[in-house]
């Protein structure tokens, strides 16, 4: 047997991988995915939009490759079914495109696309749930655009990036829904117009890399009046899109930079428009190791602003503090990226329907259906962390203080969907104290395992913990044995394994934290012959894994490193 030698303390060897938070104060309602639509650049869904019929019934636009999906999203009870959502229409818009863009005004859906040539699409939604079809379609503005806005107070759409008018916006007025009337073509001062946000005749325009952010006034669409600007911040990229606050002296925006934060802009004086290091936020749910997070698109309701934040999924953060800005939520919709790479996750987000939920779209995943879960809950739960050991799963939880509560059930699903329940445990009723609770699943599923707690209250309300991943693999036979398991600072670890050269020349480590999220990738692995040497830096106390994995290999360690 050769010798594997790993400077690091390393625990008991496990063939499994291991497993990752995906959400935290969001609940998953219902999910909706198709396989077998057309990709382009890697994505099969853009963006979306959200409409509610005159009977109160809610449905969600998303963009696909080839056209737009309308879906029924009414009847989410927070179980996720085959059912629901219900696909109301398919839209084909005429030709493949990356981008699309749809908003709604009165019953109708407004859609435009930035390949082909499909102009201004208009879809008529009087019939939904029943029907949906195209009532006008037109490329006599534009053939291609990349984003519209709708200001419903003056019937008006504001059209940005369109192939016929690109330093500038086109204005169109829709007081007769079926047949706009274009009324501007002005070219703008900053050019290019990547998104709009407009608020009474008051446009904010985002203008992309160089000229960041201009504020119009378009009481006079044909002569629109320079208000403000503002050309350089800190932490400064590409000036994406923006959301106003609804006082109207905050102005939410996005850099569509990677590793740039959110801003929250004092617009209250439009003169001297102002950012400051403290008005900087943003998410890093893969760090400390990767910090260069992207975000898209900003929504504000209320104090919440809710973004589609490309690989970290649907972010909420609460900004009514703006020097202290607070994550409130979250929902990773592409948890199987760690390290940033690419652009693919949340494309969009509506957070507008009158029953609170939240629609989101991925671009490989689809549809998602969220709830925020703001309230108070008679549990306050501290933790929720899954082991995989030999021939089981072991849950534990940790509560500080509980009132009223009745038991919590464990519920368990191969994709994150679709639960059954496992068991139930009995709560401690009332109490201030810390509790401690476990479960064990004696026969995980081979492949993903998804865990929730539904936390049930003697009245018989619950709510939902945050999702735990364990994805458990087939042994293959390999055998590596290290030690110790405990450590104190660094060390030089010893591996005795069976692995061939090629496998271990294929070997690749990585270093998790106990939430599964990457702390160091790739690390360096040194070939001396009949031992491997792989350097770690020191480590706070805590738990941790070691990934290793090559050519029929995949093991986790896990690793305890005390004071």
């Amino acid at each position: 047997m050769n010798r594997l030698t790993l400077i690091l303390c390393l625990g008991l060897l496990i063939p499994f991988w291991g497993y990752s938070q995906i959400s935290s104060n969001m609940n998953l309602l219902d999910h909706w995915d198709d396989n077998s639509l057309p990709l382009r650049y890697g994505a099969a869904f853009n963006d979306i939009w959200g409409y509610t019929d005159p009977s109160g019934n809610e449905y969600a636009l998303i963009g696909a490759i080839e056209g737009v999906f309308i879906f029924d999203v009414t009847n989410n009870d927070g179980n996720a079914s085959a059912t629901y959502p219900v696909e109301v229409e398919f839209i084909a818009g005429g030709s493949q495109s990356l981008w699309r863009d749809i908003k709604t005004y009165q019953n109708y859906a407004y859609a435009v696309a930035d390949e082909g040539s499909e102009g201004l699409i208009i879809i008529d939604l009087s019939n939904v749930p029943s029907s949906a079809s195209i009532v006008y379609q037109s490329t006599a503005s534009f053939t291609r655009a990349h984003n519209i806005f709708i200001d419903e107070a003056a019937a008006r759409i504001y059209v940005a990036g369109s192939n016929t008018h690109s330093q500038g916006l086109i204005v169109l007025d829709i007081s007769n829904p079926v047949n706009p009337v274009e009324i501007s073509t002005s070219n703008l001062p900053a050019g290019y117009v990547h998104d709009v946000f407009v608020r009474g005749d008051t446009a904010y325009c985002s203008h992309g890399t160089n000229d960041g952010l201009y504020v119009y006034n378009y009481a006079n669409a044909g002569s629109p009046a320079y208000l403000g600007s503002l050309t350089a911040y800190p932490d400064q990229g590409y000036n994406h899109s923006s959301w106003l606050t609804a006082d109207g002296n905050h102005l939410v925006f996005a850099d569509e930079t990677k590793g740039k934060g959110l801003k929250i802009a004092d617009v209250s004086n439009l003169n001297a428009i102002s950012v400051s290091a403290n008005n900087v936020f943003r998410s890093t749910l893969e760090g400390p190791t990767y910090t260069n997070s992207v975000a898209h698109n900003p929504f504000i309701v209320g104090d919440y602003v809710y973004i589609s934040y490309y690989h970290d999924g649907v972010q909420v953060f609460d900004i009514s503090n703006p020097a202290n800005v607070v994550n409130a939520g979250y929902f990773d919709t592409n948890p199987s990226n760690t390290d940033y790479s690419g652009w693919d996750g949340c494309w969009g987000v509506y957070p507008f329907l009158p029953s609170g939920n939240i629609i989101a779209s991925d671009q490989l995943h689809g549809l998602f259906v969220l709830k925020l879960v703001t309230t108070t809950v008679p549990v306050e739960l501290i933790d929720f962390q899954g082991y995989i050991k030999e021939n089981y799963h072991l849950l534990e939880w940790e509560t500080a203080t509980e009132s009223n509560s009745a038991y919590y059930e464990v519920e368990r699903s191969r994709d994150g969907e679709n639960f059954t329940v496992l068991g139930k445990v009995a709560a401690q009723g009332n109490t201030l104290s810390q509790h401690n609770y476990q479960f064990i699943d004696e026969n995980p599923l081979a492949g993903s395992n998804y865990y929730r707690l539904r936390m049930v209250d003697q009245d018989g309300t619950f709510e939902y913990s945050h999702l735990l991943h364990l994805l458990l693999r087939e042994n293959t036979g390999d055998i590596i044995r290290v030690y110790p398991n405990i450590i104190s600072g660094p060390r030089q670890l010893i591996a005795d394994h069976d692995l061939s050269q090629s496998q271990k020349e294929s070997l690749v480590v990585r270093l998790l934290d106990a939430n599964g999220r990457v702390v160091l990738n790739q690390v360096p692995i040194s070939d001396m012959g009949p031992s491997l040497y792989l350097d770690i830096p020191t480590l706070p106390t805590g738990i941790y894994f070691l990934e290793i994995r090559g050519k029929q290999t995949n093991y986790l360690e896990r690793i305890t490193v005390n004071k």
